[in-house]
């Protein structure tokens, strides 16, 4: 991040190894270019850097970029490199509300596009029906901040060296990751709000359910229990290799959160 901020633009801090950051340039990929020379300078690291036209389209032109490459996603290409993809390619879309959107016969980002505003704010809401058909249109904020990132939660998780069939044993894992979860999230003098639960199924199949604590709070034995109650939605009968809790935390105030 320092690296970022070296070249005078506003940096906006996504994550422990991700940022925004604000350029006008007529030559993007140039600036691309020498992003990457000066981390890898630093670091020795490579990275990957998506150019568009606003944070969503540069958000997804990143991962067209992997590895160690540079995309231009902008206004002019959106639909030619997203139009037929699915609507989870977009940032912001997850398994839930793509089920939602087949459900509709809305199948592609072009389709997400074109989908009657009155007929997803029915389905969606007044706020995220609109929302998802402009996020299949690429539309998205131009500004980037250079406000403190702060982290939405702290989750802990294990990998077990053996597939484990023993739900006890798992049991007993889930309430030792919430407790150094909870050790986390008091750590930022902040309060959890939600807890989930991944569990990785032998091979690699992850699944993940989560639940809302009644009120704010780091009592060890409200969010243990809300943890271990997400058991009961996994399948017993499989074996596990991975097991995961997240807190999701309440956000410090006057402090913007990703």
């Amino acid at each position: 991040m320092d690296t970022l901020r070296g070249f005078g633009t506003v940096v906006d801090v996504l994550g422990w190894d991700e940022a925004f950051m604000g350029v006008q340039t007529s030559d993007p990929e140039a600036f691309a270019r020498e992003v990457q020379a000066a981390v890898l300078d630093a670091t020795g690291l490579h990275c990957s850097v998506g150019i568009g036209d606003n944070v969503l389209r540069a958000k997804i032109a990143t991962g067209f970029g992997k590895p160690r490459g540079i995309f231009r996603l902008t206004r002019d290409n959106w639909f030619a490199v997203m139009g037929e993809r699915s609507p989870d390619s977009l940032w912001g879309i997850g398994a839930r509300t793509v089920k939602k959107l087949d459900d509709m016969d809305i199948r592609t980002v072009r389709e997400l596009a074109r989908a009657p505003v009155d007929e997803m704010a029915a389905r969606f809401g007044p706020k995220i029906g609109p929302w998802l058909v402009g996020l299949g249109a690429g539309a998205g904020s131009t500004e980037v901040s250079a406000e403190p990132w702060v982290a939405r939660s702290r989750s802990r998780e294990t990998t077990f060296q053996h597939n484990v069939g023993d739900w006890n044993a798992i049991t007993e894992c889930v309430r030792d990751l919430a407790a150094r979860a909870v050790d986390d999230v008091r750590g930022e003098r902040r309060e959890g709000v939600r807890v989930a639960l991944k569990i990785r199924y032998a091979p690699f199949v992850t699944h993940t359910a989560s639940v809302a604590l009644p009120s704010p709070t780091t009592d060890l034995a409200t969010v243990t229990d809300a943890a271990v109650g997400l058991l009961d939605r996994f399948d017993h009968e499989r074996e596990v290799r991975l097991v995961g809790v997240r807190v999701e935390m309440t956000p410090p105030e006057n402090v913007r959160s990703h």
